[in-house]
């Protein structure tokens, strides 16, 4: 017998309010107070920071504002990095 997946369209859902993890919301303020030029490296020895976390959060900066950024991948692979290395750039 086949499975039938059946997706129903509703109408007039209110869309929830975004909700942020308030349990450390000033957990990348570092950041913010890097000048041009400036770099950090998270790897094994950052237990606090993921890679791919980082990663994700640094290019969600860059497609907000003004600062720009630029990773590289210092050990393994791009896809699943072991080390990186965030530059700010403008």
């Amino acid at each position: 017998m086949n499975k039938v997946n059946v997706i129903t369209i509703e109408k007039n859902i209110p869309i929830p309010s975004v909700v942020w993890d308030k349990s450390n919301p000033e957990r990348y303020i570092f950041i913010d107070t890097m000048n041009v030029g400036d770099s950090f490296k998270i790897n094994g020895n950052t237990p606090d920071f993921s890679p791919a976390t980082v990663r994700s959060h640094v290019y969600g900066r860059n497609s907000k504002g003004i600062k720009k950024f630029t990773i590289r991948t210092l050990e393994g692979r791009s896809s699943n990095p072991i080390a990186i290395r965030v530059w700010r750039t403008a």
